[in-house]
């Protein structure tokens, strides 16, 4: 490793700690912040509501389409994408070293936090994906007849999203 900081990238207004206990990395962009809520349709034969249940106790989807009846807490599940985290390539290899971990069976999973940082740089807000483990990642395109970054991007598969105080 060089002498110089391994992580160029902390002038981003957001920071990600990949929860291995050491500094949060910058990355250029982090995509896959959502939650989506399933139901399962009225008519599954294990719903709650009775048949015939009026349009405005149905949980609507769209303009016009249904998801079914509103679904007891019980039976209400989220589902969120993989977590994508791109940055410039550096000296520091954490991202492919925990993907090469998790391939060879050496890694754990791991609660990743991605915070917003305010104007100061102080962590404003943030949230935690749980379990999170190495799903790909994307090498930089070498092309010598364009000028252009060099970026990786390490892909995660997670068990959920919670919103998370800030650290003081």
């Amino acid at each position: 490793m060089s002498d110089r900081g391994a992580d160029p990238y902390g002038r981003h207004r957001f920071d990600v700690d990949l929860g291995d206990d050491r500094p949060p990395l910058g990355f250029t962009a982090v995509t896959g912040l959502s939650v989506r809520v399933q139901a399962r349709p009225a008519d599954d034969g294990g719903g709650d509501e009775p048949a015939g249940t009026p349009d405005r106790l149905r949980w609507r989807v769209r303009p016009g389409r249904f998801a079914g009846a509103i679904p007891s807490p019980s039976r209400r599940r989220t589902t969120s994408p993989t977590l994508r985290l791109r940055r410039g390539v550096t000296d520091d290899r954490r991202l492919w070293d925990w993907l090469r971990g998790w391939v060879d069976g050496t890694a754990e999973r791991r609660d990743v936090r991605v915070f917003l940082l305010d104007e100061a740089g102080t962590r404003a807000r943030g949230w935690r994906c749980l379990n999170a483990t190495p799903v790909g990642w994307e090498g930089p395109e070498l092309a010598a007849d364009r000028p252009a970054a060099a970026t990786e991007t390490l892909e995660l598969a997670h068990d959920g999203i919670e919103a998370i105080e800030a650290d003081p």
